[in-house]
C-alpha cells in the first residue's frame, strides 16, 4: 500500500472550498469508489456525473484513478483515459460539465486555511482574475512555477511563499530566504544557494539589478532552483530581475484587506479559533459587525492580528481598561484605538453576559 508525505489523502473540487476525505481503508478493501450516488465513498452531487463514476484504487504505485466506462470518460493531463496515477496536486476532469478534481495530500490541506486565508476564498475570486484561487496555487507549487508576489507591506506575501515551499515536491530541500539582495559575487559563493529548493528574494522597494549572470543562473532549469520573489509592484521585479524573467515567472498579487470587507469576518473568526477564543465576530453588536467589517486595515494582516488580541481581551475582561492592563497597553492608548481609530462601540457583544461583557471602559 502507498503511504507517505504525498499520498493523496483529500479530494478537493477545482475552484470550491469542497473537500472530500479519502479515511483509510478497511481490512480486505483496495479502493474508494467516487460518484454522485449516495452509497458511493466519495459523493460529488451533480446531474452530470453518473452514479458508479470511478473507482480510486490504493496500489504500492499510489492512487490509480479507473474509470468505470462512463459516457463521457475522465481527463488527465489533457486526454481522455481510461486509468492513470493521480499524484497530489494534480487534477483530473469528470462528468459532462467538466467539473476538475484536485488531489491533494495532507501537507496541502493542513495549509489550506493559511492559504484561502491570504489569498481569499474561492467565492471572493468570482469576477476577478489577479489572485489565483487557492486551488491554483496548489498546481503552481507543486509544479515548481517560479512566481512573483506582490502586495503592499503585511499581506502575509512571506508567509505565503513559504507555504509554496512547504507543499512542494521539493520540501525536503531547504528554502534560503534573502531578505536583502546581495551583490553577485557574494550569492555566488554562498554554499547555501547550491542546496536550495526555493530561493525567496525580498526585493521590498529596491530596484539595483541584480548581476544579469547570476539572474540567469537562478532561473536556468539546469539548477533546478524555484525563484519566488516579493516585490511592491511589477515595476520594481522589472527593474532588478530584468523583464524577460518576469514575462515567464507566475503572478500572484494579493488584495489588500480594505478590498476584503467580507471575509473580515471569517478572518478574525479564524484568529480567534487560533488562539483557542470562543469569541466571534457573530457574538458581538450589530453595529460593531458592521465597523469591523467596513473598516480600511491600513496594516492589512498586522492590524487585524492586533484587532483579535485586543477584541478577546476585551470580551474576556469586561472592560476596555482592564483589557488595556491585562496586555501592558496605557490605557489612554487602548481606549483611542478601540473608539476612534477603529470606531467600535461599547458593549462590544450583544449579550453583555458572554465572555465577560465589556460594557464598561
Amino acid at each position: 500500500m502507498h503511504e507517505g508525505s504525498s499520498t493523496v489523502t483529500w479530494l478537493q473540487l477545482y475552484g470550491t472550498d469542497t473537500l472530500y476525505e479519502l479515511r483509510s481503508l478497511s481490512r480486505g478493501i483496495m479502493h474508494y469508489t467516487l460518484g454522485s450516488a449516495s452509497g458511493q465513498d466519495t459523493v460529488i452531487r451533480s446531474p452530470y456525473i453518473p452514479a458508479q463514476y470511478c473507482r480510486l484504487v490504493r496500489t504500492p504505485l499510489g492512487l490509480r484513478v479507473v474509470d468505470r466506462e462512463s459516457k463521457n470518460g475522465t481527463y488527465f493531463e489533457g486526454k481522455r483515459k481510461r486509468s492513470f496515477y493521480l499524484e497530489p496536486g494534480k487534477v483530473f476532469t469528470v462528468g459532462a460539465c467538466s467539473q476538475r478534481v484536485l488531489a491533494v495530500d495532507n501537507k496541502m490541506h493542513a495549509h489550506y486555511p493559511a492559504l484561502t486565508a491570504i489569498l481569499g476564498y474561492e467565492d471572493e475570486h468570482t469576477g476577478q482574475r489577479e489572485t489565483p484561487r487557492p486551488s491554483d496555487l496548489v498546481v503552481a507549487a507543486v509544479a515548481g512555477s517560479h512566481m512573483l508576489i506582490t502586495s503592499e507591506p503585511q499581506c502575509d506575501q512571506d508567509h505565503l511563499a513559504r507555504i509554496v515551499h512547504a507543499i512542494s515536491l521539493f520540501r525536503e530541500r531547504p528554502l534560503v530566504a534573502l531578505d536583502q539582495v546581495p551583490s553577485g559575487q557574494a550569492m555566488q559563493g554562498d554554499p547555501a544557494l547550491h542546496q536550495a529548493a526555493t530561493v525567496l528574494l525580498n526585493l521590498g522597494d529596491n530596484r539595483a539589478r541584480l548581476d544579469p549572470a547570476f539572474t540567469s543562473r537562478l532561473f536556468s532549469p539546469k539548477y533546478q532552483i524555484r525563484v519566488i520573489a516579493l516585490a511592491r509592484s511589477v515595476a520594481i521585479a522589472n527593474a532588478v530581475l530584468g523583464e524577460r524573467h518576469v514575462k515567464e515567472i507566475k503572478q500572484v498579487w494579493l488584495a489588500p484587506l480594505r478590498s476584503r470587507s467580507a471575509a473580515i469576518h471569517w478572518l478574525l473568526d479564524g484568529m480567534f479559533q487560533e488562539r483557542e477564543s470562543s469569541l466571534r465576530v457573530a457574538a458581538m453588536t450589530p453595529y460593531n459587525q458592521d465597523v469591523l467589517r467596513r473598516h480600511r486595515w491600513a496594516g492589512n494582516f498586522a492590524s487585524l492580528r492586533e484587532a483579535a488580541d485586543r477584541l478577546i481581551a476585551v470580551a474576556r475582561q469586561g472592560s476596555l481598561r482592564k483589557a488595556a492592563l491585562a496586555l501592558g497597553i496605557p490605557p489612554a492608548t487602548f481606549h483611542h484605538w478601540y473608539a476612534n481609530i477603529v470606531g467600535l462601540e461599547l458593549p462590544l457583544l450583544a449579550d453583555a453576559r458572554t465572555l465577560g461583557g465589556a460594557s464598561q471602559p
